[in-house]
């Protein structure tokens, strides 16, 4: 009889147990599947937030408060600096133009480009597809894009330029410079090598591949074929000049204003530019009313360095080293093709 009492209690206590732990499991396992259910609802919220590579830049009335992921937004790209050289290459703007319709700016939400330049111009492959990756996206998207020269836009510069339907510049900037150059030039070191008594053999195959070989005489048509690149290149500039700015002709271009640069206000007067203005918030405000946004908005830009090469620029330690070049001007690199005064 004990016996059997004493088994009641052992399985009332072990059902009790058993009772009791499974509470505690469901307890867990439904903690667990909420937990779960945030961090998915996390997790796609965090996808709509801005990029952490973005900066947020203030808009005309300097207001640069983020908005809602809704908001409209102006994108700047900044054109400082060097063409063809980090990172204002042809790859990073076109990756910059990539991300403004990826992730939080998927649904439209950028009504506008504006481009800020403070170029003396580059390299002609990155200058031109620049300018017609900002010629396709203004042309896709059906958005206008406006420039703002805040100092120079020459050159390569000026090429990036003409993709916008509006120049702005401020009063100081100096625009023009429509020309193109082989840099760094070509030298002979013939006399300077026979005075040192040093010779030198190069072998090549191809009719012409030894074309301006500074350690040989140069034949009387030496360049020719690279001139006729030269005037190629110049004429698709002077082209896209005319095309893009109607006030400024072929025959003022080619034969008045060449490859000479002019300050805003002169730029102003030969149809380079469109106004000029005292700051970049005019060139803002004007773009804004074309894109017709009559909200709140948001001025974004993003970076184009990565991180590691900002840490290591920003904490490396000064280096003092030795070494021996030639000046740029008689450098034995091959010569580029550049818009650049």
């Amino acid at each position: 009889m004990n016996f059997v009492k004493e088994s009641i209690f052992l399985n009332a206590l072990r059902s009790f147990f058993v009772a009791l732990f499974g509470s505690i499991g469901a307890f867990f396992g439904f903690f667990f599947v909420i937990m779960l259910c945030i961090f998915l609802i996390s997790s796609s919220e965090d996808k709509k937030k801005l990029p952490s590579k973005l900066t947020i830049l203030p808009d005309a009335e300097g207001n640069r408060k983020e908005l809602s992921v809704s908001s409209p937004v102006i994108l700047q790209i900044s054109i400082e600096g060097v063409i063809g050289s980090d990172p204002i290459t042809a790859e990073k703007i076109e990756e910059i133009l990539l991300d403004s319709r990826e992730e939080a700016f998927h649904n439209d939400r950028v009504k506008g480009i504006l481009l800020v330049i403070d170029s003396p111009g580059g390299g002609v492959n990155d200058s031109d597809i620049i300018y017609r990756l900002i010629k396709a996206y203004k042309s896709v998207y059906k958005i206008p894009v406006y420039a703002y020269v805040n100092g120079m836009c020459a050159s390569g510069g000026y090429y990036i330029a003409c993709a916008a339907d509006k120049i702005y510049a401020s009063p100081v900037s100096i625009i023009g410079s429509i020309g193109v150059i082989s840099w760094p030039p070509y030298f002979n070191a013939v006399e300077a090598m026979k005075k040192i008594g040093v010779s030198a053999l190069t072998l090549s195959a191809g009719q012409g591949k030894d074309s301006l070989n500074p350690t040989r005489p140069w034949t009387a048509d030496e360049g020719v074929h690279r001139q006729a690149l030269l005037d190629f290149f110049y004429k698709d500039f002077v082209s896209l000049v005319t095309q893009n700015r109607p006030k400024i002709t072929e025959e003022d271009l080619v034969k008045i204003y060449g490859a000479e640069v002019f300050p805003a206000p002169d730029a102003l007067l030969k149809g380079y530019i469109d106004a000029v203005v005292d700051l970049k918030r005019d060139a803002l405000t004007a773009l804004v009313q074309t894109a017709d946004i009559h909200e709140p908005y948001q001025v974004v830009c993003f970076k184009t360095k990565s991180w590691w090469k900002e840490l290591f620029q920003e904490r490396a330690l000064p280096v003092i080293k030795h070494e021996f070049s030639l000046p740029s001007e008689m450098s034995l690199e091959p010569c580029r093709f550049q818009y650049r005064p």
